[in-house]
């Protein structure tokens, strides 16, 4: 394979989206920069010049995919089409998030890099787009005027809807032939009763 020329484009993009593909297909047990490198068609020296180490590489992966995840959740919940309800906004931008790259949905929730704890009083994390989704919830929930009470199981409901959506888009053997994330506002809005 002909290496291509050192510099060529965004390769520090190129490396992280390249090896999110690559850890999809294969597992982090068998990634390294060096296939990372035969994959982009670069030297490895190309690879190593930006991330030393695999480790730097997975931890600006870990930053990059939070970060667009993040965004996602935000412009959800600020999206004017569902200013009345914006959790419809956020499990649309969250569905449709991981439909459109299930490289990010297996390395997140294929991994032990966040934690996500369910009790029967609590449901916590140290994942920042789980606190932008339950913040938000939250939120929507006090404007509703629902009963704290019910904050708790009302957040499983929606978390469990929208997150197993996600889960459904990135099964290899299930196959929808419609809009993921309609298909999030339509089960939110019709099948997910808060009170």
């Amino acid at each position: 394979m002909k290496e291509k020329p050192y510099h060529h484009g965004n390769l520090q993009t190129e490396l992280i989206e390249e090896g999110l593909a690559l850890i999809h297909e294969e597992g982090r047990g068998n990634f390294s920069l060096r296939k990372l490198a035969k994959r982009l068609g670069v030297s490895p020296t190309a690879c190593y010049n930006h991330y030393p180490t695999v480790d730097e590489l997975l931890a600006e992966m870990k930053r990059y995919v939070k970060k667009k995840f993040s965004d996602a959740l935000i412009a959800g919940v600020t999206d004017e089409m569902y200013s009345d309800y914006p959790m419809l906004g956020m499990g649309k931008a969250y569905v449709n998030f991981f439909a459109e790259n299930p490289h990010y949905f297996t390395f997140v929730y294929d991994s032990d890099d966040y934690r996500i704890t369910l009790t029967e009083h609590s449901f916590e994390g140290d994942f920042e787009p789980f606190h932008i989704f339950k913040d938000a919830a939250v939120q929507c929930m006090k404007e509703a005027q629902i009963e704290e009470a019910n904050f708790h199981d009302n957040l499983v409901a929606m978390w469990a809807a929208t997150h197993g959506l996600a889960a459904m888009a990135n099964m290899k053997g299930f196959h929808y032939d419609g809009d993921w994330g309609q298909l999030a506002v339509k089960l939110l809005l019709t099948k997910v009763t808060l009170c």
